[in-house]
């Protein structure tokens, strides 16, 4: 405790998704408070949105069940931007810790051989210090016990997916990815890590690579995926 003090004295506490200074023995500020935006109640087990927010229309895709613990807007869409743009590596502990419990909740009797993550292609690689879902993904390892094995890989570069609508992201991520040469993927059960899902295009093409190789079942995890706010829309 003495300890803590002294490291509050001297540095401060944070709160663990902004970075504001609050008060010693606290984790968020009030506004991040607030405005976390957990997926609560019922979840479409489709596209991982909470019912009341669901607009999936029971989409088929191709992995076995997905999950979050966020929707991405608010704080979490600011800690994410952090976490990708401003070289803030530190902040994939804290999404990993909020997976983590949404992934032992959500698939509890799930036993996963491995976690894989969306890779980078070698170009991504050099231009970016570190891969967001793969730091994610090496934590949520730690807190979870289950072991990481890059089995999927990216030959070749694909235009950014974030300004681009639903069509065009699936065209654009079609034979993007591939398995590693002799990997052990056969019969196994597989939890797939990224950052974000928007329209679902980068992990439905990714399941699929990972089933042809023999992949029994992939279950993803993210840390926030979008859903539109139905209430907000009828606010307005």
């Amino acid at each position: 405790m003495l300890k803590d003090f002294i490291s509050y004295l001297i540095f401060g506490n944070h709160c663990k998704y902004c970075g504001e200074i609050i008060n010693l023995g606290e984790s968020l500020c009030s506004d991040c408070k607030n405005d976390l935006p957990r997926i609560t109640g019922e979840k479409c087990k489709f596209c991982g949105a909470g019912k009341d927010r669901c607009d999936c229309k029971k989409a088929k895709m191709r992995y076995d069940g997905i999950c979050a613990p966020f929707y991405y807007e608010k704080t979490i869409e600011t800690a994410i931007r952090k976490f990708k743009f401003a070289d803030k590596p530190y902040i994939s502990k804290v999404l990993a810790g909020d997976l983590a419990k949404t992934v032992q909740k959500d698939f509890a009797d799930i036993k996963f051989d491995f976690i894989d993550f969306i890779p980078f292609s070698v170009s991504q690689e050099k231009k970016r210090k570190y891969n967001p879902a793969g730091e994610i993904a090496k934590e949520l390892s730690k807190i979870i016990g289950v072991p990481i094995n890059n089995v999927l890989t990216k030959p070749f570069d694909t235009n950014t997916q974030h300004s681009s609508g639903a069509v065009y992201r699936q065209g654009n991520v079609a034979g993007a990815y591939d398995i590693i040469e002799n990997a052990d993927v056969q019969g196994k059960t597989v939890l797939l890590v990224d950052d974000i899902k928007t329209t679902g295009s980068t992990l439905n093409e990714c399941v699929r690579v990972l089933k042809i190789a023999g992949a029994e079942r992939v279950y993803c995890a993210v840390a926030a995926l979008t859903a539109e706010d139905k209430k907000d829309n009828k606010e307005k």
